[in-house]
């Protein structure tokens, strides 16, 4: 059985895992496609592994993404186009596992699957002709899960948080706010919006804050600020939609043409449901600013570098600071003071010091 432990894209490595049983079995040329139910903590995940004959996860090799891609019709029921000659593995990456198919195309294996409609697939498909992201070709399902999706493949991109943190830096935020806009009113037209009160967002803020503070001793300090920056969210009411959900530099691409916003599944750690739900826009452009924070720690630029990304983004966005902008910037920060807690406690100041900012303006 393949030391899923050992794996990347696991996702509860914290926990020992209680079971593991496998749900569903094909073969692939000299692999063996398997989907694997695995029992930790209390709950049960599914998860997606291409084995060799040594039971060596192998989607990542040259070989293994061939099998992939000439054997995925197996696999579940194809909607759309996957296909191609050759495949290559893209390289290192942490939930899922990218695949280059004929240098044109990435099918992307999704190895955590939940059933219900696969947000990367939803909203990418929905806004097909908007310019800043790239086009679905087809996905495939079993059952109610989506374990693959083929999209077209941005040439010449630069990951955001490697061209941030580089020494040109990034010479116009404000092309990136721009885009960031463009996608938005690309998944409102699509999606559609609607309104609920303000208080509905402050609310769910303060939940989420009750949640962080019960295992994160250090945000004590800090409550008091958190909570009273969102209390200002303004009481009437508020216009929400589909968005990214977990955006940051790292899910951006820059090309010599245009920037490109990637990886729609939302945040990975919430369960399908939260993530397909409507929120603010600003929650995605909070997300954002709090990327310049760290690669501006991560660069070891000043306050100065990072203000001046910040206004420019927010510039090409169309947005000024306001409550409901500040409010997700505290989340935001709220929780990567829990992340740096848990895991890098040396890192804990960056957060800390944005709330402070941001408690003090």
């Amino acid at each position: 059985m393949i030391d899923l432990r050992s794996q990347r894209f696991y996702r509860a490595k914290s926990e020992p895992i209680d079971a593991v049983e496998v749900t569903a079995s094909a073969p692939a040329g000299d692999f063996k496609w398997q989907l694997l139910s695995v029992r930790h903590g209390g709950v049960t995940d599914t998860y997606q592994v291409l084995v060799d004959a040594t039971s060596t996860d192998a989607l990542d090799t040259a070989a293994g993404a061939s099998a992939y891609l000439d054997n995925v019709s197996h696999f579940g029921t194809v909607h759309g186009t996957i296909a191609g000659a050759t495949a290559e593995p893209m390289g290192a990456e942490q939930s899922n596992t990218s695949l280059v198919v004929d240098g044109e195309w990435v099918l992307k294996v999704f190895r955590r699957l939940e059933d219900g409609v696969n947000p990367d697939v939803e909203l990418l498909t929905g806004i097909a002709d908007c310019p800043n992201v790239a086009g679905v070709r087809g996905h495939v399902t079993r059952g109610a899960a989506t374990i693959a999706m083929q999209q077209q493949l941005i040439r010449d991109g630069v990951d955001g948080f490697d061209l941030a943190t580089s020494d040109a830096g990034i010479e116009n935020p404000g092309e990136l706010g721009e885009a960031i806009r463009t996608v938005h009113e690309a998944l409102a037209e699509a999606f559609g919006t609607e309104t609920v009160p303000g208080a509905e967002l402050a609310r769910t803020l303060n939940e989420h804050l009750d949640h962080l503070v019960a295992g994160t001793p250090v945000l004590h300090e800090v409550e008091p600020s958190l909570r009273e920056l969102y209390a200002q969210i303004p009481h009437g009411e508020v216009e929400i939609q589909r968005i990214h959900g977990d955006l940051h530099l790292g899910q951006t691409l820059k090309t010599p043409q245009r920037w490109f916003l990637i990886d729609f599944e939302g945040e990975p750690a919430r369960p399908l449901t939260e993530r397909r739900r409507p929120d603010h826009t600003l929650r995605d452009v909070a997300g954002m600013v709090r990327s310049f924070g760290y690669a501006a720690a991560v660069a070891g630029r000043d306050d100065d570098w990072e203000q001046g990304c910040v206004r420019d983004l927010l510039a090409g966005y169309g947005v000024e600071r306001d409550p409901i902008l500040a409010a997700y910037i505290a989340d935001k920060a709220a929780y990567e003071v829990a992340y740096e807690a848990n895991n890098r406690p040396d890192w804990v100041g960056i957060p800390l010091a944005a709330i402070r900012r941001l408690a003090d303006a």
